[in-house]
């Protein structure tokens, strides 16, 4: 009897080890299918491309992107003061060594994904009077840029300020901006004549409201190059990585050199 009680108790505890199993089998299966969420900082500037890639992403994969814009330097900011990041991609190179040398990123995960070209724009009424040539003289009242502090197409355009020795006769028309997408604002509604705004950014400008006068000679100011990297901290590292490499495919490269960024 008391063999054929042992050999009962042996079968329930099989069974029901058996039942937990496939009971955790299910568990981790639905949790698989549900996904996790992965947060993307991203400067301002890769809005639209971002956005178009992340729609189609979200198709084909159960993780949820939530992605947030602004001002690299602010979004490098609230990095460090510890808003809630899996994936950051900046347009500046100094913002991301910041967010490194803070030992915050997976260093070996970091890499230029892109680049872009800093172009002038001016309002309907005054494109006939803005260029390269005239944005110091009289003839223009506003410039636009992004802080210089926090946005790295204010910075390029400083930069170019300086290399073209016009900081005094420009100073006094500086109308800055919280980002790039700021800038493309004034322009478009005329409360700056011109501004400087990414080629991505300038491609966006309404053909009645404003209009693209020149690219900028690269050699003014520094290269421009969008870095990226997983957070190291991350609580969704693999899920963030998996959407980073989505990044670096062929039809994300495409929708990115169709916003006019350079694919690396």
């Amino acid at each position: 009897m008391k063999a054929r009680k042992i050999i009962v108790l042996l079968v329930l505890a099989l069974a029901f080890a058996w039942v937990m199993t496939g009971c955790g089998s299910d568990a981790d299966k639905e949790q698989e299918q549900e996904g996790q969420e992965i947060t993307v900082l991203a400067a301002a500037s890769l809005t639209d491309a971002l956005n178009e890639i992340i729609v189609k992403y979200s198709k084909e994969n159960s993780d949820k992107i939530t992605a947030s814009y602004a001002g690299s330097g602010d979004l490098a900011q609230q990095i460090k003061g510890g808003a809630p990041c899996d994936l950051f991609i900046s347009a500046s190179k100094s913002n991301m060594d910041d967010l490194q040398e803070d030992d915050l990123i997976d260093k070996d995960s970091r890499k230029d994904l892109f680049g872009n070209a800093l172009t002038l724009i001016a309002s309907r009424e005054a494109a006939d009077k803005v260029s390269m040539d005239r944005i110091a003289t009289d003839e223009v009242k506003q410039i636009a840029i992004g802080e210089p502090e926090t946005v790295p197409a204010g910075k390029y355009a400083f930069q170019v300020f300086e290399n073209m020795k016009i900081i005094d006769p420009v100073e006094g028309k500086i109308v800055k901006a919280k980002d790039v997408r700021a800038v493309l604002n004034y322009v478009e509604t005329g409360d700056a004549e011109c501004g400087f705004v990414y080629k991505t950014d300038a491609l966006m400008l309404k053909e009645d409201k404003g209009q693209i006068v020149e690219d900028v000679d690269s050699k003014l100011h520094d290269p421009i190059v969008y870095p990226a990297a997983v957070m190291k901290d991350s609580a969704a590292a693999e899920a963030a990585k998996a959407f980073y490499e989505y990044l670096e495919t062929d039809y994300a490269k495409g929708v990115f050199e169709k916003y006019g960024f350079t694919v690396k």
